[in-house]
């Protein structure tokens, strides 16, 4: 509603007293002087406001992170770790009676030598290795798993599970050949001898989402004998039962890439797979080396997920992000000078159920409240602001940031930036209890809250995926309306 007093106010300075036509006394501060005059720029700019226009657009979506990924996306990628040119690779034959059974020896490869020479030092034919058995879940960014060795003669299919989704097959070893890397023959019996090409696959999901690698469809084809060892063997192997483990190789040591950039902080990890289990038609022999894959993180790799009685704990979050105008300017709707994200934490009990090694399902059974914390992303404002969240305050002065500076709106914005990080206690997501107060000219104070239906606002809540302006740069009206 437009308010036919405030040219008249404004023209007597920042604080009036007028009397109108029923004699009847009206105050207006300048708090009240700059919230009209904020008002009526924001209707000329935006339209009329509906009496039910709420300035809460967050989708309530609970998430298992903050940041990251909200969907599971997986991409079979079109190749493997490249050793280049491996026709100088030596191998040794382990057991005559048994045909392609030839154990890699490190040599000369025109890549990743480095990366084989490792791996072979530290996964040893038929010695038994020991190590953390590998079970994860999700980070928050994208990772890469790459087989990068093969030391069996038994073919398989290398499968990924991740959450809920339909397991996803990697890659099919239909070779017999014993001990291999990408690039070399494959036997002429089941594979025609073409070169052994192990894929990777890419990954993003949610934090904490759970990741399972194995072997499936293991099966026996040797030759020898007239087939007669031709016969399956237990499946699955892998993450899902106990049969994958770290490897301990240095860090430093990281695969090249072909066209993929790694972040400098790039982490990997090395998982071993043993393909037979003890007690099995010809047992394992546990040296962990049937199938070695990289797991490369970009900078993170997935964590372990520490399953205790078939229950294990994943924290989950919902997030609201508010973008505030301080009022130091009324015709200024770049809703940056305060982007805060406002994390509400629980801790969720897991209990899952398996069926042949393969977790089959996962529920929650328990959640539990966790402290919420706050986020500044950008502070597009040029005075100083006390920010309250429930029941926690932060002003800006007070932290080492100086109150004429711009921060993070200007130029190449991080979307990323945590300018600050403190914890906030009672905050209440549904209620948006938060609220800002500024000084504005000669040390006025006044104070904004989260707006009501029908009122200008002069803070929202949107998700976290939404991008704040640069300075300067209004909110597009489809934000709105």
């Amino acid at each position: 509603m437009k308010n036919y007093l405030l040219p008249i106010v404004l023209a007597f300075g920042t604080v009036a007293t007028l009397v109108s036509c029923s004699k009847e006394m009206t105050s207006y501060t300048y708090e009240d002087i700059q919230k009209q005059t904020y008002a009526s720029n924001f209707v000329a700019k935006y339209g009329e406001i509906s009496s039910s226009q709420s300035w809460d657009f967050t989708t309530g979506d609970r998430q298992l992170a903050t940041r990251g990924f909200s969907t599971i996306r997986t991409q079979i990628l079109d190749n493997g770790i490249d050793f280049g040119d491996v026709s100088k690779i030596k191998t040794v034959v382990k057991d005559a009676k048994w045909l392609h059974e030839e154990i890699l020896i490190p040599g000369e490869v025109e890549k990743n030598a480095h990366l084989l020479d490792a791996m072979v030092e530290a996964l040893p034919e038929k010695k038994v290795k020991n190590g953390k058995p590998a079970v994860l879940v999700a980070p928050s960014n994208g990772f890469y798993i790459f087989p990068l060795f093969s030391g069996g003669c038994l073919t398989f299919d290398l499968k990924v599970k991740v959450g809920d989704q339909e397991p996803v097959t990697v890659f099919s070893k239909n070779w017999i050949n014993f001990q291999t890397i990408n690039g070399m023959k494959t036997d002429t019996i089941y594979a025609d001898g073409r070169n052994v090409n192990m894929k990777g696959i890419y990954i993003e999901a949610p934090v904490g989402t759970p990741v399972e690698v194995y072997i499936d469809n293991i099966y026996c084809r040797t030759p020898a004998a007239g087939n007669a060892y031709n016969k399956a063997f237990p499946s699955p192997a892998g993450t899902t039962n106990g049969r994958a483990i770290y490897v301990d190789i240095p860090s430093d040591v990281m695969p090249i890439l072909d066209g993929i950039e790694l972040k400098e902080n790039a982490v990997v990890k090395y998982i071993g797979i043993e393909d037979i289990s003890a007690g099995a038609p010809m047992s394992g022999d546990n040296d962990f080396n049937d199938v070695v894959l990289a797991v490369v993180g970009n900078p993170d790799v997935p964590q372990e997920k520490v399953i205790t009685e078939d229950q294990y704990e994943v924290k989950t979050c919902r997030t609201k992000r508010y973008m505030i105008e301080d009022l130091g300017a009324t015709d200024d709707f770049d809703f940056n000078d305060v982007v805060v994200d406002v994390e509400d934490y629980t801790i969720e009990t897991h209990k899952v159920t398996r069926e042949n090694g393969i977790i089959k399902t996962d529920e929650i059974i328990s959640t539990a409240a966790a402290p919420s914390q706050a986020i500044i992303r950008a502070m597009g404002g040029t005075i100083d602001f006390e920010l309250t969240i429930g029941d926690t305050k932060w002003v800006k002065s007070n932290n080492n940031f100086d109150i004429k500076t711009m921060y993070n709106t200007q130029g190449d914005v991080d979307y990323d930036a945590e300018l600050a990080v403190f914890e906030v206690t009672g905050w209440d997501y549904d209620a948006n209890n938060i609220g800002i107060r500024v000084e504005g000219q000669d040390g006025q104070l006044f104070t904004i809250q989260f707006p009501k239906k029908g009122e200008a606002p002069m803070m929202i809540a949107v998700d976290p995926t939404q991008k704040w302006m640069n300075e300067r740069v209004s909110v597009p009206s489809t934000w709105f309306y």
